[in-house]
């Protein structure tokens, strides 16, 4: 190994953790590394959605019941 990375788990993840590793007879560290390597893998496809950036539109009488309106305004750029 190259490289260290330290994360923090939570007692359940970790326990998780532990039980798959020991199920698969592996370490938790290999495990850790199969399931960053599959999903770094999968990626995301970006080009499969596309054709939908900018086409969701609600009317604005939903906007103003939503609690999160103001949140999502103050982070939009476009609004």
């Amino acid at each position: 190994m190259e490289t260290t990375l330290t994360i923090r788990l939570s007692k359940s993840q970790r326990e998780l953790l532990r039980r798959r590793a020991a199920a698969g007879k592996q370490s938790e560290s290999s495990l850790v590394r199969e399931i960053i390597d599959r999903e770094m893998q999968r990626g995301f496809d970006f080009e499969r959605v596309r054709h939908l950036v900018g086409s969701i539109t609600s009317p604005r009488r939903h906007w103003e019941k939503d609690s999160w309106r103001k949140h999502i305004r103050q982070r939009n750029w476009r609004s």
